[in-house]
C-alpha cells in the first residue's frame, strides 16, 4: 500500500493552521486580560496623565477582539476547505498586521510620553509643601504608592530624611498591614531600627514597571506578527490543495 505524501501534507497544512488559529486566541485573550489590568493601574497616576495610554490599552483590545474573530474564521475556512473564505482571511490578516503595527507605534510612544510626565508629577509631588488642610491626601497618595510597589520616598527613604520628615509608615510591610495602633507602633519601631523598610524608592520601581509592561506589549506583536505571516502561509497552502482538488475532480468528471 503505497503512502499519499500529497494527502498527508494537506491534513497537516489544516492542523497546523487551526493550531496556530488557538494560539493566537489565546494570546490575544491574554492580552486583553493584560490591558484590562493596565488600565486599572494606570488609573492611580491620574486620567489627565495616563489617558493617551489608556487609549492604547483600548486599542490593544480592539485589536485582540478582532483578531479572535479573524483566526476563528481562517479556522472555519481550513475546516471546510472553502478557498474564498481562505483568501479573504489571509486579506484579514494583512489588515491586522498593518493596524498592529500602527498600534504598536501609538503605544511605544505613549508610554515614552507617560514616563517624563510621571517623573515629573512624582518629583513635583514629593517635595511640594503641603498645608494642614491637604497633608492628609498627600499622605495618602504615597502611602498607596508605597504599599503597592514596595518602594519608599522618591529615590529611597532618604528623601524623607531630606525633608525632615519620619520614614512613612506605608515604607514597612509589616507594620502597615499590622491591624492594631499598638501592633503598628511596635513594629513600625523594630522597622526603623533594624532598616526594615523598603530601600528602592517609588521613581524607578514605577519606571522600571512600566518599561517591563511596554517591553511585554511590544513583545506580544512581534509573537504575533509571527503567528500571522506564519497562518497566511498555511492559508495560502491549504486554499491551493482545494483549488488542485476541485480541478482535479472537474477534469475526472469529464472523462
Amino acid at each position: 500500500m503505497l503512502v499519499d505524501f500529497a494527502e498527508i501534507g494537506k491534513g497537516c497544512a489544516k492542523i497546523l493552521l487551526l493550531v496556530l488559529n488557538g494560539c493566537c486566541i489565546l494570546i490575544a485573550i491574554c492580552a486583553i486580560t493584560f490591558s484590562i489590568v493596565d488600565i486599572n493601574t494606570l488609573k492611580q497616576y491620574g486620567e489627565g496623565r495616563s489617558v493617551g495610554t489608556t487609549v492604547g490599552d483600548v486599542g490593544i483590545m480592539t485589536a485582540c477582539l478582532l483578531l479572535v474573530a479573524i483566526a476563528a474564521f481562517g479556522s472555519v475556512g481550513a475546516v471546510k476547505g472553502n478557498v474564498k473564505i481562505l483568501y479573504m482571511y489571509i486579506g484579514f490578516l494583512m489588515i491586522m498586521v498593518v493596524l498592529e503595527m500602527m498600534i504598536a507605534i501609538y503605544v511605544s510612544v505613549q508610554r515614552y510620553g507617560l514616563e517624563f510626565r510621571l517623573t515629573e508629577w512624582l518629583r513635583d509631588d514629593f517635595f511640594r509643601n503641603t498645608t494642614d488642610v491637604d497633608e492628609e491626601t498627600h499622605a495618602k497618595v504615597w502611602d498607596t504608592l508605597q504599599a503597592t510597589y514596595e518602594c519608599c520616598g522618591l529615590n529611597g527613604p532618604e528623601d524623607y530624611v531630606a525633608v525632615q520628615k519620619e520614614i512613612s509608615l506605608s515604607c514597612c510591610p509589616r507594620a502597615y498591614r499590622a491591624r492594631s495602633t499598638y501592633a503598628q507602633e511596635q513594629l513600625y519601631k523594630f522597622c526603623i531600627q533594624g532598616s526594615g523598610y523598603y530601600s528602592i524608592g517609588c521613581e524607578d520601581q514605577i519606571l522600571l514597571l512600566l518599561r517591563s509592561d511596554a517591553t511585554w506589549l511590544i513583545g506580544v506583536a512581534i509573537t504575533c506578527f509571527w503567528f500571522e505571516a506564519a497562518g497566511m502561509l498555511l492559508a495560502t497552502w491549504v486554499a491551493k490543495n482545494a483549488i488542485y482538488e476541485a480541478t482535479h475532480r472537474k477534469k475526472s468528471s469529464r472523462y
